[in-house]
C-alpha cells in the first residue's frame, strides 16, 4: 500500500509542471487569437483624387465575422456607388489564419478634405482616413478629356407651373461600355422624363456621340429652383487598345462625370391673372364633339358631348376641369375625366377630356351656354381665352297619345247604328207631282247609291276592326312573351352583378311594365311606380354607372325584388274582373 502512494506522489510531483506549463501556454495562444480577431484595418488604393473619380475603400477584420460595420456616416460626404463582402481562410507555416473584407466603392460629392470615418466590428475600432478631393482630376488621361457631360436649360427664369426643358448631354469621342446617370429627383417640382436620343456630330474635325437625355420641369411653388449637379457614371472601353494588355482582355476605365448645378428663379402668377385657375402655356385649343345630330333629339334619349383640352407645355393633369351646366329640361351625367402626356424631345403636349351624357326631359329647344378657358401664353406673356360657342340643341316633344280604343269603338258603333238605321228604315209614301218627278227619281237613285256606298264602307270598317282586334290579342300575347324574355334578362343581370346591363334590362323591361308611357330613364320609372324604395335604388345604380366606378359591395338583391313587386301588382290588375273586355259578347 505504501509503495502505491509513492508511485502516485512521484507522478504528481512529475507531471504537475508540465500540466501548468501547457495550461500558460494554452492561454497564451488564446490572448493572442483574441488579440488578432479584434483587429480592423480599413485602407484606400487613393488618397488624392479628382472629383470626377471614385476611390475604392477596403476594410479588414483579422476573424470571420457576421458582423457588418455601419457605412451610414459615409454618405454624409460621398455616394457609396457599390458594397461587397469576402471570406478567406489560410494556413501559413502550419497556423490557420481567417479574415473578412469588405469593399466598398466611392464617389465624392464635393471638392476638399473629406473624412471616411473610423469603422467598429465586434468592438474593434478602425482608424479615419482624410481623402483630398481636386475640382479638377490632376492627372487627367485622355480618355478623360475625351468624354464629358453638359447641362442646358432652355429658360433662367419662369412662372409657377410653368415648364422648363431641361437637356443633359454625354459627349464621347471614344467608345463607353457602360453609361449611367443619376436620376434628377426635385422635391417642390413635377419632373418629368421626356426622351433619351443619341446621334453623331462632328467638334474640331472628330467624329463624337451624343447621348441627349431631356427632362420637362413644372415648378410647384415660387423662388429659387435648384436643379443639382448630377453624377454621369461611365465605363471607357479600352478593349480595342491592343497595348492596354498584353493578353489582349478588356479593361475597362471608370469615369464619374458631373453636371453643373443650374438655378432658375420662380415667380408667382402675374396680377393679370384675374380668374382661378392658373394655367401657363405654349398653347391651348378647345374642341368638342358630339354622338348624334343636335337637331333631332327626343325626349329621355341621351347624347353625349365630348369636350377636349389640348395643351402644350401642360401636363394633363395641370389642365383645370371645366364647370357643371344645370339646365331646366336637361340632365347631365358626366364621366370620369381622362388625361393624357404625349411627350418628346420639344416637352409635354397634355390633353384632358370631359365626356358627359346629356338627357332631355322635355320637349323644346335648350341652349348651353358658350365655354370659356383662360390661360397664359408664355410666348405673347399675355392672357388669352379659348371659348367653344353657344350651342342650342332641338329636342321633339312627345309622340301624340293615340285615341283611346274605346272612344273609336263608340264613335265607330254610334255611327254604324245611326247609318243602319237611315237604310232599313221603312219607305214613306209620299205624294209627288208629276212636274218633278224626273228630279225625283234621279235624287232617290243618287240617294240609294249612296246608302249602299256607306253601308259597304260600315261593313269594311267593321271588319278592320274586328281584324285589329284580332291582332291585338295576338299582339298582346307577343308582349306578354317578350315581357318574360327581358325578365329573365334582368334577373340574369341582377344575379351576375353587372350594372349596366341591368339598367338596360330594367328600360326594356319598364316599356312593357307601363306601355303608355314613353320611359328613357330610370328616373321616369321611379316616378311612374312611387315607391321610395324603388327610386332609392334606382338613383344607386345610376349614381354607381355613371360615377364610372362600380363598388364591389353594391348588390342588386333588394332592387330585383322591388321590381318584382311592380310586376306582379300590374299582372294582377290585367287579371281583375273591373276591367271588361273591348268587345262584349252578344
Amino acid at each position: 500500500m505504501n509503495s502505491q502512494k509513492m508511485k502516485t506522489m512521484f507522478a504528481i510531483n512529475y507531471f504537475q509542471p508540465k500540466i501548468y506549463r501547457a495550461l500558460f501556454l494554452l492561454t497564451m495562444l488564446c490572448t493572442t487569437a483574441l488579440t488578432q480577431a479584434n483587429s480592423l484595418t480599413a485602407s484606400v488604393d487613393r488618397n488624392n483624387i479628382g472629383l470626377q473619380e471614385t476611390l475604392t475603400l477596403i476594410i479588414t477584420a483579422d476573424e470571420q465575422t457576421k458582423d457588418t460595420p455601419d457605412f451610414s456616416a459615409l454618405r454624409n460626404e460621398f455616394e457609396v456607388l457599390s458594397t461587397s463582402r469576402s471570406a478567406s481562410i489560410r494556413m501559413i507555416n502550419g497556423v490557420t489564419e481567417s479574415s473578412t473584407d469588405w469593399h466598398i466603392t466611392l464617389a465624392p460629392k464635393h471638392a476638399g478634405t473629406l473624412l471616411i470615418p473610423s469603422f467598429n466590428v465586434d468592438n474593434a475600432v478602425s482608424d479615419a482616413i482624410e481623402i483630398n478631393v481636386t475640382q479638377q482630376n490632376q492627372n487627367q488621361s485622355d480618355s478623360n478629356e475625351q468624354v464629358r457631360v453638359t447641362v442646358e436649360t432652355d429658360k433662367k427664369s419662369v412662372f409657377v407651373q410653368q415648364q422648363i426643358l431641361v437637356k443633359i448631354k454625354l459627349i464621347t469621342e471614344v467608345n463607353l461600355s457602360q453609361a449611367e446617370m443619376q436620376p434628377l429627383e426635385l422635391k417642390n417640382a413635377l419632373v418629368v422624363n421626356l426622351d433619351q436620343q443619341q446621334y453623331q456630330t462632328n467638334i474640331n474635325g472628330k467624329p463624337h456621340l451624343v447621348v441627349e437625355t431631356s427632362f420637362a420641369i413644372f415648378p410647384q411653388e415660387s423662388g429659387e429652383l435648384i436643379i443639382p449637379s448630377l453624377s454621369y457614371n461611365v465605363a471607357v472601353d479600352n478593349s480595342r487598345n491592343g497595348w492596354g494588355d498584353p493578353f489582349g482582355r478588356s479593361r475597362n476605365n471608370i469615369l464619374r462625370l458631373r453636371t453643373t448645378e443650374q438655378t432658375i428663379s420662380v415667380k408667382p402668377a402675374p396680377s393679370q391673372n384675374t380668374g382661378k385657375n392658373w394655367q401657363p402655356a405654349n398653347q391651348l385649343t378647345l374642341s368638342e364633339n358630339w354622338s348624334a345630330s343636335l337637331d333631332h333629339l327626343k325626349v329621355g334619349e341621351p347624347v353625349t358631348r365630348t369636350i377636349t383640352i389640348n395643351t402644350d407645355g401642360l401636363s394633363g393633369g395641370q389642365i383645370a376641369p371645366l364647370a357643371n351646366n344645370a339646365i331646366d329640361g336637361l340632365t347631365f351625367y358626366p364621366d370620369q375625366a381622362q388625361t393624357k402626356d404625349n411627350k418628346n424631345t420639344k416637352g409635354v403636349q397634355g390633353s384632358r377630356l370631359e365626356t358627359t351624357a346629356i338627357v332631355p326631359n322635355r320637349g323644346g329647344d335648350f341652349t348651353l351656354p358658350e365655354i370659356n378657358v383662360d390661360w397664359w401664353d408664355n410666348n405673347s406673356q399675355t392672357i388669352k381665352t379659348a371659348t367653344l360657342p353657344a350651342k342650342t340643341i332641338h329636342v321633339a316633344g312627345d309622340a301624340l297619345a293615340l285615341q283611346p280604343l274605346t272612344n273609336l269603338q263608340t264613335q265607330s258603333t254610334s255611327s254604324t247604328s245611326i247609318d243602319t238605321n237611315k237604310i232599313t228604315a221603312p219607305p214613306v209614301a209620299i205624294q209627288i207631282p208629276d212636274a218633278v218627278t224626273p228630279w225625283l227619281w234621279a235624287s232617290s237613285i243618287l240617294f240609294a247609291l249612296l246608302s249602299i256606298a256607306l253601308a259597304v264602307y260600315v261593313w269594311q270598317l267593321k271588319a278592320r276592326l274586328a281584324q285589329w282586334q284580332a291582332a291585338q290579342e295576338i299582339s298582346d300575347l307577343e308582349l306578354s312573351e317578350k315581357e318574360k324574355d327581358i325578365w329573365d334578362v334582368l334577373k340574369h343581370a341582377a344575379t351576375n352583378i353587372d350594372a349596366p346591363a341591368l339598367r338596360k334590362a330594367v328600360l326594356s323591361w319598364a316599356k312593357f311594365q307601363w306601355p303608355t308611357q314613353h320611359i328613357n330613364t330610370l328616373d321616369e320609372i321611379a316616378k311612374l311606380a312611387q315607391k321610395d324604395a324603388l327610386t332609392t335604388a334606382l338613383k344607386q345604380l345610376d349614381e354607381l354607372l355613371y360615377s364610372n366606378h362600380l363598388s364591389t359591395e353594391w348588390n342588386p338583391d333588394a332592387l330585383l325584388a322591388l321590381l318584382k313587386e311592380c310586376r306582379k301588382e300590374r299582372q294582377h290588375k290585367k287579371t281583375s274582373p273591373e276591367l271588361k273586355p273591348l268587345y262584349a259578347s252578344k
